[in-house]
């Protein structure tokens, strides 16, 4: 009796969770920075920030504990946050605290945005091989994009999204162990792994191509030129399978390389348009090659802590 029972009580919190998360899902709406709408938002920006700035501690933690290189080297962290000093300049949401973060992994081809302001660039964005960006325009469209993802708010969005059905699903998945039936079991397993394979990953690719249209009007108006949004995803679309992973389109939370780069110059007489009027030009054709040094040597952990 007893496992029933915990289980019963356990479907019921789910339930009245639901509810919860429901009714305060529901009337969580404010006004979108970027297009003015009104959305479902369970979190203030304050919250927001705040949540970003743990979840930015915790990955300059794991970072710290493989040795990984976080701003180490000048050159490279005084361009990064240049370009993105330039282009808050010209964001929706400006009271933020923008912070741009650069780690020296030449290996790992990224860039994160966090929610509250906090981005991320790693060196192998521009890997000589198997890099993304080959100028400091390509470097803007990328930067340019994860503040995007800041300024439309698109992380609290989504967790606001996923609260309702994924307590939904997990209550049918105890109910299913309750009445101890395999068949549905199996079913409420599906549904929840299907709608997190599927549904979720269908709203991020949703918010993948916001944020690239958005970031490309950002890079356009603070004066760099929008045409190396759409070339940094045509570039990727070429690329050989051995530099870049491909995944099918409809399991991966990015859109396809080719889809992207297609939006991008659907935009680009508006982008252009921006950056024609915009009061300054950047010098950004350079390449990054060009003006940045070579990075200083890895240091090999062992070597690092043998103190010689």
């Amino acid at each position: 009796m007893f496992p029933i029972m915990n289980k019963t009580t356990c479907l019921r919190s789910v339930l009245g969770a639901a509810l919860m998360a429901a009714l305060g899902s529901g009337c969580a709406t404010t006004t979108d920075y970027v297009t003015g709408q009104r959305v479902r938002n369970m979190y203030t920006l304050d919250e927001e920030t705040r949540m970003g700035g743990q979840y930015y501690a915790q990955m300059v933690g794991e970072l710290r504990k493989s040795d990984a290189p976080i701003d180490q080297d000048a050159a490279r962290v005084d361009l990064v946050r240049d370009i993105t000093r330039q282009i808050v300049s010209v964001v929706h949401i400006t009271n933020l605290p923008y912070k741009a973060t650069f780690v020296g992994d030449p290996d790992f081809v990224n860039a994160y945005a966090l929610p509250g302001g906090n981005i991320m660039v790693f060196e192998g964005i521009w890997n000589p091989k198997e890099g993304l960006v080959r100028t400091v325009d390509e470097l803007a469209a990328v930067i340019g994009h994860e503040l995007a993802h800041v300024n439309c708010r698109h992380s609290t969005e989504a967790m606001t999204r996923q609260v309702l059905p994924n307590l939904l699903l997990s209550a049918f998945m105890i109910w299913a162990t309750i009445k101890d039936d395999d068949s549905m079991q199996l079913l409420a397993g599906g549904l929840l792994l299907g709608y997190n394979g599927l549904v979720v990953t269908k709203y991020s690719r949703k918010d993948e191509l916001e944020a690239d249209r958005v970031g490309m009007m950002y890079m356009a108006r603070a004066g760099f030129d929008p045409e190396a949004a759409p070339r940094v995803w045509e570039r990727l679309a070429n690329g050989s399978d051995s530099q870049f992973k491909k995944t099918l389109s409809i399991f991966s939370t990015h859109p396809r390389d080719k889809l992207r780069a297609d939006e991008l110059r659907k935009h680009l007489p508006e982008a252009r348009a921006l950056f024609e009027a915009a009061p300054v030009k950047r010098d950004g054709n350079r390449k990054l090659a060009d003006i940045l040094p070579p990075p200083p040597p890895k240091i090999p952990a062992k070597q690092k802590n043998s103190g010689s």
